[in-house]
């Protein structure tokens, strides 16, 4: 996805990441505080614990199917030409079968698959090397 709405998505999806992961560590940890509050007898604050337990709950339940649906979103984006995974410089569409960056000699690129330079010469390829040690 490009544009405004292809940001809002992979921002959202990676928040949704972080809350799926992040919220259990935080119930654990409230209603382990909560059951120590209860052991010691502040009813109160054991009450409170357990609200907020519930509420981290609900916000991670909501998490898990926020981050499902933007990754489906994603994923049917990429499926239709949208952006891909890696940076966009490796998905450019190449003509030839050429390895990036090489170039011949006398600054043409090489032909592939049989095709002729059109220079009548029938030689396609680059021009030879001229080995500097006497013969």
């Amino acid at each position: 996805m490009r544009g405004p709405m292809g940001d809002f998505v992979r921002r959202a999806l990676s928040w949704g990441i972080v809350l799926v992961l992040l919220l259990p560590i935080l119930l654990s940890v409230v209603s382990g505080l909560a059951a120590l509050l209860a052991a010691l007898g502040d009813e109160g604050g054991a009450r409170l614990c357990w609200r907020a337990v519930l509420l981290a709950a609900v916000v991670w339940l909501l998490a898990v199917v926020a981050t499902s649906v933007l990754a489906g979103l994603a994923a049917l984006a990429a499926e239709r030409g949208g952006r891909r995974c890696g940076p966009p410089s490796r998905h450019r569409q190449r003509h030839d079968s050429r390895r990036p960056g090489r170039r011949r000699r006398d600054g043409g690129w090489p032909s592939t698959h049989g095709e002729s330079s059109g220079d009548g010469s029938g030689d396609d390829g680059p021009p030879p090397r001229h080995d500097p040690r006497p013969g």
